[in-house]
């Protein structure tokens, strides 16, 4: 995903490309995403002004399917993630970071001088887009403590256990008006 900025022409490059299996493989690593019913891609417009800074401004789109921590069944998450990127001259991107206001959410970052790589910067977009604890369904019920059943399945009859702290037992006898 790499783009020349010679070839950034002065009205800008609108830019779709599908994100590659390998850009999933790496943000998706340690969650067991099936990386076969995974798609995504991102949809930019490049620009770039007088002094080689190059400015990306689109949206990336995702399907990313990993287990639910509940259940542990298939999680289809939606990923819609806004692309405000600045890619800027060595040695200019804390001037850049300063000077850019403070509510905008735009990533700076450097450029080597010939070419951008958007790559990176996509791989921590996916990262942060996906939640920490993914569900299949809002309501998911997750799996018996017991039997280990999927209680979105079928309901087993068991009851989660009650966890009871001995410290607190003298609060149950307190009486509230």
């Amino acid at each position: 995903m790499r783009y020349k900025i010679k070839d950034i022409p002065s009205e800008g490059l609108a830019i779709e490309q599908e994100i590659p299996r390998s850009l999933f493989a790496d943000a998706m690593e340690g969650l067991d995403a099936d990386l076969g019913a995974t798609t995504g891609s991102v949809r930019a417009n490049l620009t770039k002004d007088r002094d080689d800074n190059v400015f990306a401004h689109g949206d990336l789109k995702a399907l990313i399917t990993v287990p639910c921590s509940h259940c542990l069944g298939p999680a289809l998450l939606k990923v819609s993630v806004p692309v405000n990127l600045t890619f800027v001259v060595p040695g200019e991107e804390e001037d850049a970071a300063a000077a850019a206001d403070p509510l905008d959410d735009v990533d700076v970052t450097a450029h080597d001088g010939k070419e951008i790589d958007l790559e990176a910067q996509l791989r921590e977009m996916l990262i942060l887009a996906v939640p920490m604890s993914p569900r299949c369904r809002d309501n998911c019920l997750g799996l018996c403590p017991t039997c280990g059943q999927n209680k979105n399945e079928r309901d087993c009859g068991h009851t989660a256990p009650a966890l009871e702290d001995a410290r607190f037992q003298a609060l149950k006898n307190l009486k509230l008006d």
